[in-house]
């Protein structure tokens, strides 16, 4: 009699999966609002030769359904980078040096108290003089019915050490 109870009870309460977000069930409230939130210093170093200057960057992006929390989502970060020039006389050159497009799932997640559950982005540019140079960082998360929301534009001078 113990297992057709048992059976019964598992029927009645349903499954529930603690994996892909994609699983759960119900319609999820979309994505209103993409935060990055930089270091002081979100710089990479993954030079194999040793050199000072970074060759990457990393930074924290939630995801906000106007919840004030951040979420965890399946979808695809991308981000493009700007190489900004300044030349004496003339207009600000902005050259994309480096873009990524990437499943959310390819990162590591962060929770903070305030801000809630989000991502840690750890990206290496492609090209190696982008160090003593101004950069733009664009990220924008698209969800998996191609619904794009993009977070403000960050700019940050990338350091150049004399060696």
């Amino acid at each position: 009699m113990a297992p057709a109870a048992l059976l019964a009870l598992v029927i009645a309460a349903g499954c529930r999966s603690t994996g892909s977000t994609s699983l759960l069930r119900g319609k999820q409230p979309p994505v209103r609002r993409v935060v990055c939130l930089f270091d002081q210093k979100p710089w990479l170093n993954a030079d194999a030769a040793g050199d000072r200057d970074p060759e990457g960057i990393r930074y924290r992006v939630f995801l906000d359904t106007d919840k004030g929390k951040g979420v965890l989502r399946d979808g695809t970060f991308h981000v493009e980078m700007y190489c900004i020039k300044r030349e004496s006389g003339k207009e600000v050159q902005r050259e994309l040096v480096s873009d990524w497009h990437y499943p959310t799932s390819r990162f590591g997640t962060v929770t903070a108290k305030i801000l809630g559950d989000g991502y840690l982005l750890q990206l290496r540019w492609a090209t190696k003089d982008v160090a003593g140079n101004e950069v733009e960082l664009i990220t924008s998360y698209e969800s998996p019915d191609g619904r794009a929301v993009r977070a403000a534009t960050t700019r940050k001078r990338v350091p150049k050490y004399v060696s």
